[in-house]
């Protein structure tokens, strides 16, 4: 159980159970997604074949197109891949974009002109990986877009039942031709537009239609209508990644390619979390691969200054001189400034990349401000500890709850765990990670920005519990 302790290393028990619903935790539920997402791409990757200019660019990571389309489900979770876990907001918030969409229509409209265009820029500028990884938050919008709940509109249980009610496995499209939506960037985003208008035609009219057969439980009328717009979208999904062949990058001289390596020690539990490159004042950024390694092609010349963002190291800046048609070299070991490594990425709220007037990793509910949703290990101690400000307005407190399943049985509840109030009396907690104490999120609690309330927030694994 976890326990506060003030100044006086007073000790008590500060566990309660959570009135409050589980909304931030629950964007992940597979259940309530348009199931086939994966299927839709394979389709689409199998028509283009094994020599398009795509496949070919993005190599080994085309295929896994097929994972890095379920990313804009996960938002501010961990998003995991072989060997490697990020977080999925790295690829869905940037300057430009600072907020989620919902994905139906019609605010989901509003996704598909910037992440276009950010894809776009990591096909120029990032390595195979990245530029994958963008693309497959773009195609997450696209496919949702064509899931007839989706483009009529429809929530809730029926909603569910609607979209699921297919066979993936029938969902191919062999034979046909992708259709080149523009020749240049302009002119695809308006073909691209255009193609999502007749989707979104398409797959309303058949969610309307489909409504009284899902009400009453007729599955076998409503699964080959669904498969019509699974096929349709697999068909769209085709034109956008042939689309993007198009634009598969040269180098430009006249540019700059930046490379390096970022060395830092791993955190526990978090040791396959990358580092994040931003350049400060743009919108361009990456992240680095497993072993540290990065590189960054056509980006403006002059002088930068960049921000490393990695669990367990802080953010960490640099000044970083490129020069125009030159390979420029920065390797960075990330300093652990004599304390241990905080697990809470951006804890000091320095860095404001994606907003000006908000720090990175948190997210404002109106009414607080929540943390990234972080791993814990089993049987792991943990240390939180508040550096408060003098007169802080409003106070900390944490949240766990169970690993997420990747279904969940409809209208099922997940367990969860709230600590009472940190305040500049009890500043600090210590707890165990377990089974149900598996993911746990941070909330700074004011209407303010988080910096009224405290100067920094650290969380840290210890080989014992406190004392």
């Amino acid at each position: 159980m976890p326990s506060t302790r003030n100044h006086h290393g007073k000790g008590r028990t500060a566990t309660r159970l959570c009135a409050a619903s589980l909304t931030l935790f629950a964007s992940f539920f597979a259940a309530q997604a348009w199931g086939p997402h994966a299927e839709i791409t394979q389709a689409a990757l199998d028509v283009l074949g094994t020599n398009h200019p795509l496949v070919l660019h993005l190599g080994v990571q085309a295929q896994r197109l097929t994972n890095y389309c379920w990313m804009a489900d996960f938002k501010r979770l961990p998003f995991k891949e072989p060997e490697e876990d990020m977080y999925a907001n790295d690829y869905l918030l940037f300057p430009g974009m600072d907020t989620h969409l919902d994905h139906i229509c019609p605010e989901v409209k509003k996704s598909y002109r910037p992440y276009f265009k950010r894809a776009l820029q990591a096909l120029r500028q990032e390595d195979q990986r990245n530029a994958a990884r963008w693309i497959g938050s773009l195609l997450h919008f696209v496919q949702d877009s064509g899931s007839p709940p989706h483009g009529a509109e429809i929530r809730g249980a029926i909603h569910i039942k609607m979209e699921n009610w297919v066979d993936a496995k029938q969902i191919q499209i062999r034979g046909y031709h992708p259709r080149l939506l523009g020749t240049n960037e302009a002119d695809a985003l308006d073909g691209l537009l255009r193609r999502m208008d007749e989707l979104i035609a398409f797959s309303k009219e058949r969610g309307k239609k489909l409504r009284l057969s899902v009400e009453i439980g007729n599955r076998t009328a409503v699964m080959p209508v669904v498969l019509e717009s699974a096929l349709e979208t697999s068909r769209v999904t085709a034109d956008l990644l042939h689309t993007f062949g198009k634009f598969v990058p040269t180098l430009d001289t006249n540019a700059a390619t930046l490379i390096g390596t970022i060395v830092a020690k791993a955190p526990v539990g978090l040791e396959n979390f990358a580092a994040k490159i931003v350049f400060e004042g743009t919108n361009i950024s990456t992240l680095a691969d497993p072993f540290g390694g990065y590189e960054m092609r056509n980006l403006p010349p002059g002088s930068w200054r960049i921000a490393i963002l990695k669990p367990g190291s802080g953010v960490v800046r640099a000044t970083v001189d490129l020069r125009a048609g030159r390979t420029n070299v920065l390797n960075l070991t990330l300093p652990k400034s004599g304390e241990p490594e905080n697990l809470i990425r951006n804890g000091e709220l320095t860095l404001n990349w994606v907003r000006k007037d908000a720090p990175d990793c948190w997210f404002s509910t109106g009414q607080s401000w929540e943390g990234e949703i972080i791993p814990l290990k089993n049987g792991q101690h943990y240390k939180l500890a508040v550096k408060f400000k003098e007169a802080p307005e409003g106070d900390v407190f944490l949240r766990w709850t169970r690993q997420l399943p990747y279904t969940l049985p409809q209208n099922a509840v997940l367990p969860k765990i709230d600590s009472q109030p940190l305040t500049p009396q009890n500043n600090e907690l210590t707890f165990v990670g377990a089974e149900r104490m598996a993911l746990l999120q941070v909330t700074v609690r004011t209407r303010k920005a988080p910096s009224a309330v405290c100067e920094s927030i650290t969380l840290v694994a210890s080989d014992k519990a406190q004392p």
